[in-house]
């Protein structure tokens, strides 16, 4: 299974992700709370999530939205009940599940589609596994992006690597 099978077998009827993939806006709206649940974030702090989730992070569905005033990130976990209630809701962040529906573009599409008819993006698409973020995980790590402590020694970290990179550069 790719992940355009995957995707679409998340809709109430595949047929329709598939068509809605074939004509524009190239959007299909799939629902969240059955095989998936979605952390929104703003970008920055998506990113500092991501960052927190490591490795892991290079294997989870990451959608990004270019929305104004600022984009913003969808990280796609497995839905766990047990979290909803521990999920922070601010402007920043807010967690979609059942009951709510997201437009995804087909994991196939390119971003040139994306720029012309809708905002958005796969930064890391699905792959047909079915692999999503553990909430857990995911409630560990934005607690750590959240975290002004973390976020210094983040910035510390990031800035070695940049001057060990120039160092190495010459």
């Amino acid at each position: 299974m790719d992940g355009a099978q995957w995707l679409a077998s998340c809709h109430r009827e595949p047929s329709e992700a598939y068509a809605a993939w074939e004509q524009s806006p190239y959007l299909a709206k799939l629902p969240a709370g059955r095989d998936w649940d979605a952390l929104r974030v703003q970008q920055p702090l998506g990113l500092t999530v991501l960052w927190e989730l490591g490795r892991e992070a290079d294997a989870v569905p990451v959608l990004e939205e270019h929305a104004k005033p600022r984009p913003v990130f969808y990280i796609l976990t497995r839905p766990d009940v047990a979290y909803a209630p521990a999920w922070p809701e601010t402007e920043d962040v807010r967690m979609l599940t059942a009951g709510e529906d997201l437009s995804m573009p087909s994991p196939d599409a390119d971003g040139i589609t994306g720029v012309r008819h809708h905002s958005f993006l796969w930064r890391t698409p699905p792959d047909g596994s079915g692999k999503l973020v553990d909430p857990g995980l995911l409630r560990t790590a934005l607690e750590s992006a959240l975290d002004p402590g973390r976020q210094a020694e983040r910035i510390r970290a990031a800035r070695a690597v940049f001057w060990a990179s120039k160092r190495h550069s010459h």
